[in-house]
């Protein structure tokens, strides 16, 4: 899969991101408002196997859910990642997620990807509605869910057992109606 914006290619991760994704999570600021610490390049190895795994069942199984790699054009560098899947606290609602490398930070980079992710939700997944979670002091998140369309709904006070970490997140939706009527 190849998702084109202006500056970005949002593409299924591949074994030879290593080395790049390693690179840009190599910094704990990343991981601030995340449930992880920095991973190992052992660590980054397996979870790229996992996201190519992922990305081939759904193929067989239909969609679980999918992590793009966030790579810039002009260079072929791979600066963050971006996807939608089931979202922890409520598993039937499709999850935005996103994270990208601090030195990418306040570029318009992060909105841009987040846009073309909830394109490809709604217009070829025809996911009726995609929510997020973030911690509200996560400012820099909470202005890309905005500025994409996304709504703040609640403060999650209740979550399910093993879901303690979204406590107190503030959970935010955009529906496809919103998204058509909106088109940001």
């Amino acid at each position: 899969m190849l998702i084109n914006t202006e500056r970005l290619e949002l593409t299924n991760f591949k074994a030879d991101y290593t080395e790049q994704f390693s690179k840009a999570l190599n910094d704990p600021r990343i991981f601030l408002y995340l449930p992880e610490n920095v991973p190992t390049s052992e660590e980054i190895q397996n979870i790229i196997k996992w996201f190519i795994e992922r990305d081939k069942n759904n193929i067989k199984t239909g969609f679980k859910g999918t992590n793009l790699a966030i790579v810039l054009k002009e260079n072929k560098d791979v600066i963050g990642w971006c996807g939608i899947q089931p979202f922890d606290p409520i598993p039937d609602k499709m999850e935005i997620f996103f994270g990208l490398a601090p030195v990418y930070w306040n570029k318009g980079y992060m909105t841009e990807a987040a846009k073309a992710v909830l394109k490809y939700g709604f217009e070829l997944l025809n996911i009726a509605e995609i929510v997020a979670g973030v911690k509200p002091e996560n400012i820099a998140s909470v202005k890309v869910l905005e500025k994409v369309g996304l709504i703040f709904q609640k403060k999650l006070d209740k979550v399910p057992k093993d879901c303690e970490f979204y406590l107190g997140e503030h959970y935010y939706s955009i529906t496809k109606t919103q998204y058509i009527n909106k088109k940001v």
